[in-house]
Parts: structure tokens; sequence; C-alpha cells
């Protein structure tokens, strides 16, 4: 690593590192401390709480740092290398960091997580590696190399992938995947399961039966997210079904359609209507507020696999009512 090159990038590093850092010198057992203590300890933890800046790869292997070379895949921001047996950590820097807290919008989450996964199938890293904790590049005890001052887009990284098939789902999850898992999983679940709860003051009860399904199918993964992960993802959850999915709501949904004698638009009915010569309405339209109801009748039809226009009409809805409630679950 070149001298002033290595300057600028230990300042800059140092500068985005969160203001106290996992760090440890023996795997197994990790401490907090401010950065200044930290970065004199060989691992550390590099990206900030709830903030993806560094994509960062480990790779057993002799020759692990230039395997971003060997996959054809562009140049990182550093390697650190194991010096006793070749073995290494790749990192690349974001140019836009990305919040993974329970106020983050978990479209870009998706993204990086299927650029994440794509990115260890090319270079052959483990796919076990938690994340948390890095071989520090700026510890005398690495083979340090800085590559280049450059930071990628999501968009620059994904153009010399593949996203096919990324990332994994199931047990199988890792990295950013697991979250898009287990927010994917219990999200679906969440919609009806509400309507056990609803009580006068049930959001607390709520919040810990959120909390307890999300650690619980987080358990099952080969390497599960962290206590703090579970907690964002179960209160990102919690919040949104508590505000949207209200007894309110669902009164006013279900008088709603007792005042227009029940919906019309099932498949069976249009059969029936269209044998004798009747017509069915579209209806629908853009609502002017939320339909709980309606919401996750779209959202289990979209998840069976229907497309807008099969489930707008089987709702009796507009194709750009179908969209909206799509969007609004995705939230």
């Amino acid at each position: 690593m070149k001298t002033e090159h290595s300057n600028a990038f230990q300042l800059d590093l140092f500068e985005s590192l969160p203001n106290k850092p996992y760090c440890t010198d023996e795997l197994g057992v990790t401490y907090i401390r401010p950065k200044k203590t930290a970065v004199k300890k060989k691992y550390l933890q590099v990206n900030q709480p709830s903030m993806v800046t560094y994509l960062v790869f480990d790779i057993d292997r002799n020759g692990a740092v230039l395997a971003w070379y060997d996959a054809n895949l562009p140049a990182p921001y550093w390697t650190s290398k194991n010096p006793k047996n070749g073995h290494g950590h790749i990192a690349y820097r974001l140019k836009i960091p990305f919040c993974t807290s329970d106020i983050a919008n978990i479209e870009p989450i998706k993204y990086a997580a299927a650029i994440q996964s794509a990115m260890i199938e090319r270079l052959k890293a483990d796919r076990g590696f938690a994340g948390l904790l890095t071989k520090n590049p700026m510890h005398p005890h690495w083979q340090n190399e800085f590559w280049t001052e450059y930071e990628y887009t999501l968009d620059e990284l994904a153009d010399h992938l593949d996203l096919r098939g990324h990332p994994l789902r199931g047990i199988g999850s890792v990295g950013l995947g697991r979250n898009c898992e287990l927010f994917e999983s219990v999200r679906k679940w969440a919609y009806r399961a509400i309507r056990d709860y609803w009580a006068p003051n049930y959001k607390r009860a709520w919040n810990s039966t959120v909390y307890e399904r999300v650690e619980a199918l987080n358990g099952q993964f080969t390497q599960p997210l962290p206590v703090s992960e579970v907690k964002s993802i179960s209160k990102s959850i919690a919040n949104w079904t508590y505000k949207h999915f209200t007894p309110e709501g669902f009164r006013k949904s279900q008088a709603k359609k007792g005042a227009k004698g029940g919906k019309a638009g099932s498949v069976e009915s249009k059969a029936k209507a269209g044998a004798v010569g009747g017509s069915t309405s579209k209806g629908g339209g853009r609502p002017s507020s939320y339909d709980a109801e309606l919401l996750t009748q779209v959202v289990s039809l979209k998840d069976q696999g229907y497309s807008n226009r099969v489930i707008a009409e089987d709702l009796n809805v507009s194709p750009s009512t179908v969209s909206k409630y799509l969007k609004i679950s995705k939230e």
C-alpha cells in the first residue's frame, strides 16, 4: 500500500467508522470500544449500526485477495491478507450507503442482497461469513492493500453480475438476504395475525408477538442475524401493521362492502353473470383511504403468482388500484 494512499485511506476509513465499534484481537470474544482504541485491534466493525457502507467478503483459500481479479470483478477498496495461509477479506465501498433500520425501505435492501449474493458466488466467498467483524485494514498483523478510492453505486456493481436466482431463499439465506427473507415472511403473516390482537392497548402485546415470530424464523438460518437486526425488522413490521391494519379500518371496510351488497367480483360470480348475459363493473379506481381487507387480499393473490390484471378483475377494482396497494405493502 503506497504511503500517500495509505494515509488518505486510513483517514477516510477512520472517519466512517462507528463511534464505538465492535472489535477484538481474538475471534469469539468481542468488545465495544471507542474507535481510537478499536482501530488497534486485529478485527473491527467497519459498518455503522443499521447502515451499510462496505460490502465485505471472506475468502478462505490461498490467493484470496486477488479473487476479484480472477472473477473479472472491479477493483475493491481494500484487501486484507492473512500472511500465514493466504486467506483474506475483500471490501467494496458504496457511494451511497443504505439503511437497514426499522425505518428503511426494503427495496434497496433486496437489491443489495441480490448483488451481495451474486458476488459471493463469483468470488467463491464464504456464505457463512457473518459480516460484523472484518480483518482490520489498518492493523499491521495483516498484509493490507489499498486498490482504489472509487466508491461504487449498486447499479455499477450489478453491471458485472447475473442477479438471477439471487439472493438465495429459505434457511440457506445469508448476508442481507436474511433481512429480506425475514421481512417478507413475517410481514405476510402479520397482515392477518394482527386481527387476533385487536383489543384495548394491544400494541405492546403485538410488538412482542412479532418479535418472537422474527426471532423464531431467524433461528432457522445457518448463520442467524444478530439481535439488533431482529429487533429492527420486527419493529418495522409491527409498527407498519399497527398503523395500517386497525379495527376501525376493518369495520369501515366491512360496512362499505355491506352497503354495496357484498363484493361481486369473484371468478365464480363473473362466470355466472356472463352465462345469463349479465355484466360486471370494474369499479375501484384510486382509493381515498386504505382498505385493510383489500390490502390483505391483493397481497395474498400476488404472492400466489397472479398478475395485476387478474387480481383487479377478481377483486372488482382497477389495475391501478392493485398497483397502488402493492406499493403500499412495500413501504
